[in-house]
């Protein structure tokens, strides 16, 4: 199906953007023929409408997901301040930590000179995977492998997409491609026009 090739973001900011556009053709009809507005008047305040709707209405109707420039951006998590003995308790440290989670196995560069194609993975689009390749995670095998507070740790630092991780199952659908499977997913990156 056509709609299949979008994520659900896209799809929302498409339908915010038609959204938009009829509400600034009713504003236009209303300021026309409702009010007696010019019709350039008309034309130019349903316009302003409209592309003031498309800025706005996927800002409020949409999931967080990043979009446009904003995506490039690879932001570095900042080290974590540690708390004040006096002041934190030993058990909302443990909190914190736990929250937190551990590193996986980070890479330098990917083995052999090619990583593995982690857009097959169901949640990582292209800016993702630029993402995860600039960490140091290039590998199905690494992915697969992660443990729970691994898990946790992704989840938390990848930027713009927490919580992402365990929503979609990555380490499951990683395992099956590390064995030389295929997911749902997979097949429909390799027929072409996912991404």
């Amino acid at each position: 199906m056509f709609l299949d090739q979008f994520t659900s973001a896209q799809r929302c900011r498409g339908v915010c953007a038609a959204l938009a556009i009829l509400i600034g053709l009713l504003v236009v009809y209303a300021a026309r023929l409702q009010f007696g507005v010019w019709i350039l008047v008309a034309v130019l305040l349903g316009a302003a409408v409209a592309l003031g709707g498309m800025w706005l209405l996927p800002r409020l109707l949409c999931s967080a997901e990043p979009s446009g420039r904003a995506e490039a951006a690879v932001a570095r998590p900042e080290p974590a301040k540690p708390a004040p003995a006096a002041v934190a308790a030993p058990a909302a440290v443990g909190t914190a930590q736990a929250r937190a989670g551990r590193a996986p196995e980070l890479l330098s560069a990917p083995r052999g000179g090619k990583g593995d194609d982690l857009k097959k993975i169901k949640g990582v689009g292209p800016k993702l995977e630029q993402e995860l390749n600039a960490r140091g995670v290039w590998h199905y095998d690494q992915i697969s492998s992660w443990s729970a507070e691994e898990v946790a740790w992704a989840d938390e630092h990848l930027v713009r997409f927490k919580g992402r991780v365990s929503r979609d199952d990555w380490v499951g659908q990683a395992k099956t491609l590390a064995a030389g499977g295929e997911t749902e997913f997979s097949r429909k990156v390799d027929k072409g026009g996912v991404y």
